[in-house]
């Protein structure tokens, strides 16, 4: 499958998280639960993050962070809700090549064919990925069609050095 792969400027944030360590099936129950817990620190929305180049809603900002496959074991992911100030952690401004996926990209099972194709494009492009991956949800999940957009699946990256 084909990919519109882009890239953007995420500016520093301030979030407040909660993190553990899961598996697929752990992670499909625990992260609704942990995206509303950390909702209640008043996160910020697609409504005032225009580095998300999207409609704005007043739906809130969800940054999920993965440090490896829940695919395939536990792994740690991260939660974080950008707040406009405070919070207990700092995610440093960055670059990131990203794509869009709809609601049914993820049920029909494609998800995973997402990451690669990133990080297929990002050696292509010459361009180093410097941190763990991470879907971004600026949306409801559960009240979208099958056809409407959900998140970003996004990696951060640099220019390769010479």
């Amino acid at each position: 499958m084909t990919y519109e792969i882009k890239l953007r400027d995420v500016p520093e944030l301030h979030v407040v998280t909660e993190a553990r360590d899961v598996d697929q099936a752990q992670l499909m129950e625990w992260l609704p639960g942990a995206m509303a817990r950390v909702a209640g620190a008043g996160p910020l929305t697609a409504a005032t993050e225009t580095w998300l180049d999207r409609p704005a809603t007043p739906d809130p900002v969800f940054v999920v962070t993965y440090e490896g496959n829940p695919n395939e074991g536990p792994t740690e992911v991260v939660v974080c809700a950008p707040v406009a100030a405070g919070g207990d952690r700092t995610l440093p401004a960055h670059r990131e090549l990203y794509v869009r996926v709809t609601k049914a990209q993820v049920t029909g099972g494609q998800l995973g064919e997402v990451y690669p194709a990133i990080e297929k494009a990002a050696a292509d492009r010459g361009l180093t990925i410097t941190a763990a991956p991470r879907e971004v949800y600026w949306t409801d999940f559960y009240a979208a069609g099958d056809d409407d957009p959900v998140f970003d699946v996004a990696f951060p990256v640099a220019s390769a050095t010479v």
